[in-house]
């Protein structure tokens, strides 16, 4: 396979088919509409783009969401991921995005979501403005660019007094920002070839949270 170019593509391509379908199916299936992408006018603000939802599944059964997490999508979009993660019995979902037009859209996908066990909340704001203090699992899809992410997350320092909080990092463009924090520190990678995925994920996660687990086990 890796020596034939043609075999190679037409894996790739099916691949793509796959997704896709799955996406469409699963649209249907949750009752939201959260395909696209959308261009976004704010400074340092990335595109609105989706992953597939087999991914998104994957990591938010990676992050083990309990009854006592506080989830919060920081550049939520329409809000594929918040919705999905509030299919899980968490305290509460937030989404955090800077576009009014895709706050809305995100806050219609709440309402038509079917399965919901989760509250759900849209915040029409920038991320650097959000308050964290009870946040314990945040997800981003690479929503902004190094200077955005570095007060993002120190703001999660701030607001949650360097507590229990788990990262998951979609399409990681600025890895070494996160690396960056002292509070933070690696939980896993799933590189797109050998976990057979359309974007990196990177996971971390709080220091006080690996202490916590250590001291209860």
């Amino acid at each position: 396979m890796a020596g034939n170019p043609m075999a190679r593509r037409l894996v790739d391509q099916t691949n793509e088919l796959v997704v896709r379908m799955n996406n469409l199916w699963s649209e249907q299936r949750l009752g939201i509409s959260t395909r696209g992408v959308t261009e976004i006018d704010h400074e340092d603000a990335v595109d609105y783009a989706t992953m597939g939802y087999r991914t998104i599944w994957r990591v938010l059964r990676h992050l083990e969401l309990g009854p006592d997490d506080v989830f919060v999508d920081i550049g939520c979009g329409r809000g594929r991921v918040l919705c999905c993660a509030a299919r899980h019995p968490v305290e509460h979902v937030h989404g955090v995005d800077v576009s009014p037009e895709l706050c809305d859209a995100a806050r219609a996908n709440a309402e038509h979501l079917r399965g919901r066990k989760a509250p759900i909340t849209i915040r029409n704001t920038v991320a650097q403005d959000f308050d964290y203090s009870d946040a314990t699992v945040l997800y981003m899809f690479d929503p902004f660019g190094p200077a955005t992410l570095r007060q993002v997350l120190d703001k999660v320092r701030s607001d949650s007094d360097e507590g229990d909080v788990r990262i998951a990092y979609a399409n990681p463009t600025h890895e070494a920002v996160v690396g960056e924090q002292p509070w933070l520190e690696p939980a896993g990678r799933w590189g797109q070839d050998e976990d057979r995925i359309e974007h990196s994920v990177a996971f971390y996660r709080s220091r006080a949270y690996r202490e916590r687990l250590a001291a209860s086990g």
